[in-house]
């Protein structure tokens, strides 16, 4: 089962598309590709959080725009912490294992479904081709594609929370010293 967002209760409910009244908005989990399309060329914070809720709820601007700003507040909020949190936050605990992850939204890869991941350890082989990519992005999808064994293009397919979280164990692989990763019964 797919994980999926609380809807949000409506403080003051606001009038749909054909006119119907509205008293929740629904969210939906989106993927990094989206989150990055969603975002290109916007600069301003509210202006992004527009887009985000526009992404996340499939409401169009003008129902958007009659949400009152108490409830948009909220809703930027939760969109705030979708787009800033690891998995761990919504599925309620952290893998036993940091390098076997359940995912909280699977994805569709080639073939088959994926919903949890196994990560490996980059080699420095794949540190340095990393670096020589132009983009952060480019950087962050290859890693993640390597670390994973997903395409980049998967890697894109995964939601906002599963990509955070993957980035914090990447981040420990690239940075951290061999002594972080001892296990507690090692001897």
């Amino acid at each position: 089962m797919t994980w999926k967002p609380e809807p949000h209760t409506l403080r003051w409910p606001i009038t749909g598309e054909n006119g119907e009244t509205l008293k929740t908005v629904e969210l939906r989990p989106f993927t990094v590709a989206e989150h990055r399309a969603a975002l290109e060329g916007i600069d301003d914070e509210d202006d992004q959080f527009d887009a985000l809720l526009l992404l996340a709820s499939g409401l169009p601007q003008a129902v958007i725009e009659q949400i009152k700003r108490p409830d948009y507040v909220t809703l930027a909020n939760r969109i705030h912490e979708y787009v800033s949190l690891p998995a761990s936050y919504f599925l309620g605990s952290k893998p036993k294992d940091p390098d076997d992850v359940p995912l909280l939204v699977p994805i569709k890869a080639i073939g088959r479904e994926v919903d949890r991941l196994s990560l490996q350890v980059p080699a420095m082989k794949a540190a340095k081709v990393m670096r020589k990519l132009k983009t952060p992005d480019d950087r962050a999808d290859f890693i993640t594609a390597h670390c994973t064994g997903l395409s980049t293009v998967e890697v894109t397919r995964l939601s906002v929370p599963d990509w955070t979280q993957l980035q914090v164990r990447l981040n420990d692989f690239l940075n951290k010293p061999a002594d972080f990763f001892q296990s507690a019964t090692s001897t």
